[in-house]
């Protein structure tokens, strides 16, 4: 999804690379891939984020709607959205985290 977006701001938007790379989300993707690397290592059920990230990612969705992004991306984008609104009504903050209780017993990492 975020790659998409990015990719639709290029195509339709003016706008410097920088103010692009937040509007689409894209500067969260080198992130996340580190993080999903070592979420799959350690056996986590899903990668980690800070709460303030999760503004990129509606960020993302509301360019796409409007530098008319694919349907299927966008559905998928408002899909997560709701997804990390349902999470936030079962976690807590630590440090600027989003903690989720865990629903299943968790490989040690290392």
């Amino acid at each position: 999804m975020i790659e998409h977006a990015r990719q639709c701001l290029e195509a339709e938007s003016s706008a410097d690379p920088q103010t692009l790379r937040n509007a689409s989300g894209a500067e969260l993707l080198p992130l996340l891939y580190a993080r999903a690397g070592a979420a799959i290592a350690c056996g986590a059920e899903g990668v980690p984020m800070l709460v303030r990230e999760i503004r990129h990612v509606e960020a993302a969705v509301v360019n796409l709607e409007t530098y008319g992004g694919h349907e299927t991306v966008l559905c998928e984008g408002h899909t997560l959205l709701e997804r990390f609104a349902a999470l936030a009504e079962h976690a807590r903050t630590v440090e600027g985290i989003l903690r989720l209780p865990r629903s299943t017993p968790q490989a040690p990492c290392g």
